[in-house]
């Protein structure tokens, strides 16, 4: 058996799509269900039933989700603690949602350097959803990310210890006419087709969008131009006039300021997240001498002085 199958079943149980379940394990989806056949044959037993829709664990898939979660975490455990006796730990592997790369990571971890000296950092950036799984199978130490109960984490706080950073929101911009006007309203008719550029749905920002827009009380005719996963893009997208995007605040606060984005909702349209630092508690206790301790106090200090 390999422990990829573990992972597999695991995300697969939590997005409850094998089109989505493969594109966040970066497969294919003939190859994705390969390998979920292969553990179904190996364990002897079907753990998903492929008659409903969407699919669903059986029984057997229930009992056997918290099995593989324990399996996965023993032998992170057991890795963890033969690496730490061969050999001594030289580096934090950072795992950083995209956005916050590059519009809130830079100042923390400048910040957190001048705490502490001689950090080294091996950074990876990418979706919430691909750090969630980085986090859990060991590939990283740390994972700076979005959060937000609309499209809540997979992780156990138990095991996933968080540290809250701050602040940002999901806010619908577009750009403005020569009189600073919304080119395009979300309050306007139904009737109307409003162009939006919008994120893949399986991606943690894409989740948040469409939450946004299924609970708001008012519901424009959409029509959808593109999508891409990533916010630069559809910043692009949006200062060209090409629709509606819903972008983090920190992200496009310059474009607002300068009138070359306005919002184009009110707060209806709009989702607040916070900015999150988890760590596996196995790995807070290999990272550098109080590391996690360091960051918290940090955070404290900057809570208490009002920035």
């Amino acid at each position: 058996m390999d422990i990829e199958w573990l992972e597999d079943f695991l995300v697969l149980s939590d997005l409850s799509s094998f089109t989505r379940a493969a594109q966040t394990r970066n497969v294919t989806q003939s190859a994705f269900s390969r390998r979920i056949r292969s553990l179904e044959e190996w364990i002897g037993i079907p753990l998903i039933d492929r008659d409903t829709v969407p699919p669903r664990l059986t029984m057997a898939g229930h009992l056997f989700r918290d099995a593989a979660r324990e399996m996965i975490r023993q032998l992170q455990e057991a890795r963890l603690a033969l690496g730490h006796r061969t050999q001594a730990f030289t580096g934090i592997k950072f795992f950083v949602s995209q956005t916050l790369a590059l519009h809130f990571f830079p100042e923390w971890v400048s910040k957190l350097n001048h705490r502490i000296h001689g950090l080294k950092l091996d950074i990876t950036v990418g979706d919430t959803y691909e750090g969630m799984l980085a986090l859990s199978s060991a590939r990283c130490d740390l994972l700076m990310s979005y959060y937000s109960p609309l499209a809540p984490m997979a992780i156990e706080e138990k095991s996933y210890p968080s540290i809250y950073l701050g602040t940002d929101r999901l806010i619908p911009v577009c750009a403005t006419t020569e009189s600073g006007e919304p080119l395009f309203s979300l309050t306007e008719s139904k009737s109307k087709n409003l162009p939006i550029i919008g994120y893949p749905p399986e991606t943690f920002l894409g989740r948040l969008c469409n939450g946004i827009i299924r609970f708001s009380g008012h519901r424009p005719h959409f029509a959808p131009v593109g999508q891409s996963p990533s916010t630069d893009i559809l910043r692009s997208l949006a200062l060209s006039g090409a629709g509606v995007a819903w972008l983090p605040e920190r992200s496009v606060r310059g474009d607002l300021q300068n009138n070359l984005l306005t919002q184009a909702g009110g707060d209806a349209w709009c989702c607040n997240l916070e900015i999150r630092l988890y760590a596996s508690q196995e790995r807070t206790r290999l990272l550098y001498p109080s590391l996690w301790e360091d960051i918290k106090e940090l955070q404290e200090t900057k809570l208490m002085s009002g920035c």
